[in-house]
């Protein structure tokens, strides 16, 4: 596992890298797909960006003894229809094994996850950066209510454009951000617009720092709150 500068996280935990990047809004400036152009030397398919499972890696968890909160495949997508169903596996029964732990799983894949309970200590969150993939948090919200996921999250980072009235019922947490490379800040209004709604309702919200002129980090009260050390 992996210290991270993400600032709701304590580790990113990367057993699985690369995705197909079917449907993302930000493939040509991703993050991750970037920083895997350095693994040439070590790894040809997360060169690649194709998903590989780094069966090294599973067990890291266990091995971390003070409660973290834990970014799953953030150098992947889960849910991926180019990650096998045994990796998957795999991967959620670590997360079970380590209960003490809080586990946040971001996709843009919603719709391939099944109807199989996730474990308790498994937050399910979609990506959303625009109006028209708003099905997602939809999709999401209805995997609650079948009781698929206990606890479900939704990231707008980044934020391109207003999302208009949004229906944030289910939802447990919201978080809000901006590109950073290139760098690009969403207008306020839009950023007001989801703070506003998600107050409504009682749903904290995260604004991540690379959002200029806000100070709002608040967690569920549910979620671990002790950082790393």
């Amino acid at each position: 596992m992996n210290r991270t500068k993400i600032e709701y996280l304590d580790f990113t935990w990367n057993p699985i890298v690369g995705c197909s990047g079917v449907g993302c809004a930000v493939r040509n400036v991703c993050w991750a797909r970037s920083q895997a152009k350095r693994q040439k030397n070590r790894c040809e398919l997360c060169y690649l960006f194709i998903p590989r499972f780094h069966r090294e890696r599973l067990h890291q968890p266990i091995k971390r003894n003070k409660p973290s909160r834990i970014g799953v495949c953030f150098s992947s997508d889960l849910f991926d229809p180019g990650v096998r169903e045994e990796w998957r596996f795999a991967v959620l029964k670590v997360v079970e094994s380590a209960y003490w732990h809080t586990f946040l799983c971001l996709t843009k894949q919603i719709q391939n996850v099944g109807e199989e309970r996730l474990p308790e200590n498994f937050w399910l969150g979609v990506s959303v950066n625009r109006k028209d993939e708003l099905w997602r948090l939809n999709m999401l919200k209805n995997l609650r209510f079948k009781a698929v996921a206990r606890r479900v999250f939704v990231s707008f980072e980044p934020l391109m454009e207003d999302l208009g009235e949004t229906d944030f019922k289910g939802v447990d947490w919201i978080i809000v951000g901006a590109q950073t490379s290139p760098k690009m800040q969403p207008k306020r209004e839009w950023v007001d617009n989801i703070i506003w709604q998600a107050e409504a309702l009682g749903i904290p919200v995260f604004v991540k720092n690379n959002l200029e002129g806000y100070r709002i980090q608040q967690y569920p009260i549910f979620m671990w709150k002790s950082g790393a050390e």
